[in-house]
């Protein structure tokens, strides 16, 4: 329990850190984001048809951070998320990601220049294929297991109007980090039998878009596609929308869904068995309080 109250309140002191004032002697900054602490509730009376009373909360911050000054542009942004729902006395994570990424580029014109990108995704805590949980040490992921590093040279586009920016790669290295021993002896997440990393060498698409369609609303949208030489032709998907709508001064309605496609993580059902990959996908939908930058 410590350590969940301790992941839930860094992800809301990292909303206070990142949304500070950017320093006012230059007009080279933009910024933009949202953090939300929001709750949900389900609760059964004489309910004929069944379920089980809930509570939920989800802690959320997404920020980006961006310098453009010819003929350098730096682009920032994070990610972070991470919730739980109670049922009685069991415990479900309901979200859990950090997405972290950074991206230097040189202009070549007023639209493209030359780009490398680095990009960070892992989780905070374990989770688990079967809630509620029986036995805490058959864990099927953690911080780092699985951890990715992306790092890609190519050129970036930019929308001269519109927030709208993607990045084409075709020297793009994937890296699956498994640092936990099981996980690493069973052989997840594409990393072979024992080893902790998997490189794979290949090609990458990523568009990014976001916009502040009023003072209250914020949408952003990412899509990143990779491909392994390898396995080329084989690709991998991960694509992620967002909404914030700050609906007064104290309550804000957040939106998000996931869609992911990884050819190397296996699906694993209710108990416990790995199968082959499987497209996945989230939502998570919640009111609570919020603020818009």
């Amino acid at each position: 329990m410590k350590k969940t109250l301790f992941v839930v309140v860094a992800v809301a002191c990292a909303a206070s850190v990142v949304a500070q004032d950017v320093p006012k002697d230059t007009s080279y900054w933009k910024k933009s984001g949202s953090s939300s602490l929001t709750f949900g509730q389900t609760s059964f009376t004489n309910w004929a048809a069944g379920g089980n009373n809930s509570v939920s909360v989800l802690a959320s911050f997404a920020g980006k951070l961006g310098y453009e000054k010819d003929p350098w542009m730096w682009d920032n942004s994070v990610d972070l998320g991470y919730g739980l729902s109670y049922q009685g006395s069991d415990q479900i994570k309901n979200d859990d990601h950090i997405d972290l990424a950074t991206r230097l580029g040189y202009k070549a014109s007023s639209l493209w220049a030359y780009a490398a990108e680095l990009n960070f995704k892992s989780q905070f805590y374990k989770g688990y294929g079967k809630y509620p949980v029986e036995d805490e040490t058959k864990y099927i992921s953690k911080f780092m297991a699985p951890g990715y590093l992306i790092s890609s040279v190519g050129v970036n586009y930019t929308h001269p109007k519109e927030d709208f920016k993607v990045l084409l790669s075709p020297m793009s290295e994937k890296m699956t980090f498994v640092t936990d021993r099981r996980l690493s002896d069973e052989g997840t997440y594409g990393v072979d039998q024992g080893k902790k990393v998997f490189a794979e060498f290949g090609a990458l698409a990523k568009a990014t878009y976001s916009r502040k369609f009023t003072e209250n609303v914020l949408f952003g949208t990412e899509l990143l596609l990779t491909s392994a030489y390898r396995t080329f032709g084989n690709v991998d998907m991960d694509w992620r929308l967002s909404l914030d709508w700050k609906l007064n001064k104290y309550f804000t309605f957040k939106a998000n869904t996931y869609l992911l496609y990884d050819d190397n993580i296996k699906f694993v059902d209710k108990d416990g068995t790995r199968k082959g990959p499987r497209v996945q996908f989230k939502e998570v939908i919640g009111l609570g309080f919020g603020y818009i930058f």
